[in-house]
């Protein structure tokens, strides 16, 4: 006699699945086992539940640059100077020029002191001391340009006063800041102490100091200085008139127009 041989059929996906669960029943294995923890439980959804909105996006971040950073200005302003208190003459105002904090930042030795004396023919008004004035006002790579200049006008250097509106360099001045904080106050009793015939100023940014408005910097202008009124004369800065000619041409002639 020979056997029927079993009838193969297909097994489902289902019946495969519960067989392989049956199996591992058998084996002893009722639990499943993970790396990490999971919740059991589903969460149940309230009804009428309502998706709630994404939460909005942080504003995003502003960085400054390091030359930003670099130029950033404190918020609290240095203590503003008064015309009281300031020196009487000359001398003392020398003194007080390279000791005096609220002049301007940086270290003491970094100053440079005014030169000449007092009634000079003409006052020559820098904004601030060149780098390379190492040994006083305009005795660095400016100096040659400065007594050309002097030889063409008919000025001789024991003539001139030589000053600074600042006692040291400073890095992109803002000459209306410093203004409010008084410098323009010191620099017109300087002109007061020094008692020079004529000013010329080098580089016109710093008419601010003598609130003088930027349409007026091009006129022959007259300060009042302590009650006394000095005849001013703003031109370009010395870099400027040293490498253009036309300014150069341009400043000769309004030299020679207020000098009539």
């Amino acid at each position: 006699m020979h056997a029927d041989p079993p009838k193969t059929r297909d097994f489902t996906a289902l019946e495969s699945l519960e067989g392989a669960l049956d199996w591992w029943r058998e084996a002893g294995v009722d639990a499943d086992f993970l790396d990490e923890a999971s919740g059991w439980l589903a969460q149940p959804e309230p009804e009428n539940a309502v998706a709630a909105p994404p939460p909005p996006a942080p504003p995003p971040v502003a960085r400054k640059t390091a030359l930003e950073r670099a130029l950033e200005r404190p918020e609290t302003a240095a203590p503003a100077i008064t015309a009281e208190g300031l020196p009487d003459s000359l001398e003392k105002f020398r003194e007080y020029w390279m000791t005096e904090p609220t002049l301007g930042e940086g270290a003491l030795d970094r100053r440079v002191p005014p030169r000449g004396v007092a009634g000079a023919r003409l006052m020559l008004m820098l904004p601030q001391p060149f780098e390379d004035d190492t040994d006083g006002l305009l005795t660095g790579g400016a100096a040659p340009f400065v007594a050309a200049m002097l030889r063409a006008m008919g000025v001789a250097e024991h003539e001139t006063y030589v000053a600074s509106a600042l006692p040291a360099a400073m890095a992109m001045p803002d000459w209306a800041q410093l203004a409010a904080g008084g410098i323009g106050i010191v620099a017109r009793h300087h002109i007061a102490l020094a008692r020079p015939q004529r000013v010329l100023l080098f580089g016109r940014a710093q008419m601010a100091l003598f609130d003088v408005p930027a349409e007026r910097a091009r006129e022959p202008l007259t300060l009042d200085c302590g009650g006394t009124s000095v005849a001013l004369l703003a031109a370009p800065d010395l870099r400027n008139l040293a490498r253009s000619a036309l300014r150069r041409e341009n400043f000769w002639n309004r030299w020679l127009d207020w000098t009539r």
